[in-house]
């Protein structure tokens, strides 16, 4: 396998890695201790106690999805790990550092290309894209 992620040392590659996994473990066993407590809708006694489930599911739903996205940022992570290509910038190719790789596991973009990425995205507003929903943020206000 060529490793075109040399500038990583196969200590720093590990280190990273393990977190990855680990990310990946916590998210994973996460999804199961929410199956356990799952309330049935005939249990509720009054529609205040329905209400208040229905905020909480749905806090519950959009911490999820976030939970979702980043599991597959971390799965996309480890694969460019295996390809070699892990902590290479999807923009320009640039070396993105041991440091910010630990802070940000899943960054694809180099410091330069994520300042330009938001600069553009902060002057934009109308075209705002949520990740985690694929919608416009426009949309969502209406």
């Amino acid at each position: 396998m060529k490793r075109e992620n040399a500038y990583l040392t196969d200590k720093q590659i590990a280190v990273l890695k393990d977190q990855l996994l680990s990310e990946k473990e916590r998210i994973s066993n996460k999804k199961l201790e929410q199956e356990k407590y799952q309330l049935d809708k005939n249990e509720l006694s009054d529609p205040l106690d329905e209400a208040s489930v229905n905020t909480q599911t749905s806090h519950d739903i959009r911490f999820i999805n976030r939970e979702n996205f980043f599991l597959k940022k971390v799965n996309k992570s480890l694969e460019a790990i295996t390809r070699g290509t892990y902590g290479l910038c999807d923009e320009c190719d640039s070396e993105i550092g041991y440091e910010r790789l630990n802070a940000r596991l899943t960054a694809e973009l180099c410091i330069a290309c994520k300042e330009e990425a938001e600069h553009l995205e902060n002057n934009n507003f109308y075209d705002k894209k949520s990740k985690s929903l694929g919608r416009a943020l426009h949309d969502a206000i209406r």
